[in-house]
């Protein structure tokens, strides 16, 4: 399982502001996905903050339950040996919002991903992706400097070497074992597309898509919301943004 992100405990009430902030009403009626859903976590504070039909799915079973009975909100997929993932176990039309939460820097097969997503998504539903850049000047899993730029290994092994160290990699192995530990992380546990790939994508699974930083840093409970002045006063804040910190994306299935 890939270490889940303390700074993404908590989604609902951002998720929830985006979606106003982009003039879309959430609705505790809605059908919800948790797409990625890891521990289950997601899908618990959708259940405290009384959204009753919201569900979770993952590539495998990762999720904590809190009683033996919800079970049946997680339901779990595959990939073959040629990297392609499995159809995603619901028909077609099923969910009213979909959302993602630093997951797709992980989905190796980003492409059967999105077209599935879509696929779920009742028409005139929603989907909602935020995942790390990857040009991040710090890659947020291993805090290796430009870890998602370039997973050479010599440049894995120099950061390690000279002292990066995290928990939930390896931090109490000696630094070559950690380094080996970085390394597979890098080639395996992470895909980060470049914009244009990832635009490209986004096209093909649902045509018209749009990136809403703007709503994100008005909203966010990090420091990023320090940002929001400096994105009115220099427009171009918004694509460093995009390409060095996080990407919001914002899709809709077309009705």
């Amino acid at each position: 399982m890939f270490a889940e992100d303390a700074d993404a405990q908590s989604v609902v009430g951002l998720n929830d502001n985006i979606l106003r902030t982009c003039g879309i009403s959430p609705s505790k009626d809605w059908a919800i996905l948790d797409y990625g859903c890891g521990s289950g976590r997601h899908v618990y504070e959708y259940l405290d903050r009384g959204y009753a039909h919201v569900q979770g799915y993952d590539i495998g079973d990762f999720v904590a339950p809190r009683q033996a009975t919800d079970v049946a909100r997680f339901r779990f997929g595959a990939i073959d040996g040629d990297g392609r993932m499995s159809p995603l176990p619901w028909p077609r039309d099923t969910f009213d919002f979909v959302f993602a939460t630093s997951v797709f820097e992980h989905v190796r097969d980003q492409a059967t991903a999105y077209a599935e997503i879509n696929r779920v998504l009742k028409p005139g539903g929603v989907f909602l992706n935020m995942f790390p850049s990857k040009w991040r000047p710090l890659e947020p899993h291993t805090h290796i400097p430009f870890g998602g730029a370039t997973q050479a290994k010599w440049w894995v092994y120099m950061w390690t070497v000279l002292g990066v160290r995290r928990r939930e990699f390896g931090g109490d192995l000696g630094r070559l074992q950690r380094a080996r530990v970085y390394s597979d992380f890098a080639l395996t546990g992470v895909r980060y597309l470049s914009g244009r790939e990832i635009d490209e994508l986004m096209r093909d699974a649902f045509g018209s898509y749009r990136y809403v930083e703007d709503a994100f840093v008005q909203h966010s409970p990090g420091r990023s919301r320090h940002l929001r002045g400096a994105f009115a006063a220099l427009p171009a804040l918004r694509r460093l943004f995009r390409s060095a910190h996080t990407r919001i994306i914002l899709a809709r299935k077309s009705v």
